[in-house]
């Protein structure tokens, strides 16, 4: 839940409580980079590398070299994307706005702060960093980014990074997740299926647009919520966010930092989230909600349910293509195949 003074305790506020959590919370960010960095710093020259060796040194070309090249070149991309927007210089402007708005800044927290969006919850060893929490229109909101690992046994080298952005809403909600697909592309390309399941598709108005999944039970309130101008105002959210409400929480997630890129679209981000809080915090949906939800408990528990068995299939046909056109290319490079 969030709370007006969130992370009262020095380990909790990382850097906002004194000299001792001023330090780890430098420490802590500083860890959280090093990893796209040395990632970064080690594949960059190894793509070079292999590939001047299979081009120029190697009398016949090595396919084991070239995947190695691939590989290495993805590694390498995907660092680079963290190093660049996750930035310290996104974390400077999120720390300039918080004595504007009134707001806490701290630059490291442990944990994911009771937050329960679907990144928060999968995945291990989860931290926040840059978070800066403050009241708008009413509504208290919180800008951070999450770091964390695929699992406790596995780590990718450059770890788990999301932007987020959540915020309180007067009334609770049924669990809703509106996916415009940036969670499942990396730079623009889709890499995931949709992992949720059909059933549960709600047709509020976004089309083909984006695709709203609801928790059973839920179902009457979406379509309540989502009046003509909320879609629209969704709609515009979503160029940049996947957007996900789970009881009084709006979640808003992305790839890059809201503070990353140029001072423009710093600007922009800005005032796309202020808009979309004013406008939360104005609408008159809120009574409609109220009204309906007196006496109704379902629905509200009711998490979103995942396609397992769509995505278990998916997930091995894509390992199958993959091991069949890897070994293609090795069969090739040995001359095996005429």
């Amino acid at each position: 839940m969030m709370t007006n003074d969130p992370g009262s305790a020095d380990a909790e506020r990382g850097g906002t409580g004194g000299e001792t959590a001023g330090d780890l919370g430098t420490e802590r960010f500083a860890a959280i980079m090093r990893y796209p960095r040395l990632a970064a710093l080690i594949s960059g020259p190894l793509v070079l590398v292999s590939l001047a060796v299979n081009l120029f040194v190697l009398e016949d070309k090595s396919g084991l070299l070239f995947v190695l090249t691939v590989a290495s070149a993805l590694v390498c991309v995907l660092a680079l994307w963290n190093v660049v927007n996750y930035s310290p210089t996104a974390m400077d402007r999120l720390k300039s706005l918080a004595p504007l708005v009134e707001g806490r800044f701290s630059l490291w927290k442990a944990g994911t702060g009771g937050h329960a969006g679907v990144p928060f919850v999968y995945g291990a060893e989860h931290e926040r960093f840059g978070v800066l929490n403050y009241l708008s229109a009413g509504l208290q909101v919180e800008i951070g980014h999450l770091a964390s690992q695929v699992s406790a046994r596995y780590r990718a080298p450059t770890g788990r990074r999301h932007a987020y952005a959540v915020v309180r809403l007067p009334e609770r909600l049924p669990h809703m997740i509106l996916s415009f697909g940036h969670l499942s592309t990396v730079l623009g390309v889709r890499i995931t299926p949709e992992q949720w399941h059909r059933s549960q598709r709600v047709d509020v108005g976004f089309g083909r647009r984006a695709r709203l999944f609801v928790g059973d039970g839920g179902e009457q309130l979406a379509r309540t919520f989502f009046t003509p101008e909320l879609v629209q105002l969704f709609e515009s959210v979503g160029r940049t966010y996947d957007i996900e409400i789970k009881g009084r929480n709006l979640y808003l997630f992305a790839g890059r930092s809201v503070a990353a890129g140029s001072a423009g679209r710093w600007r922009g981000q800005r005032a796309l989230l202020e808009g979309l809080v004013a406008s939360l915090s104005g609408a008159a949906v809120w009574e409609n909600i109220r009204r309906q939800s007196v006496g109704r408990g379902p629905g509200y528990g009711v998490e979103i349910r995942a396609d397992v068995a769509r995505g278990v299939a998916i997930v091995f046909g894509i390992v199958t293509l993959v091991i069949v056109v890897l070994s293609i290319i090795v069969i090739n490079a040995a001359g095996l195949i005429e």
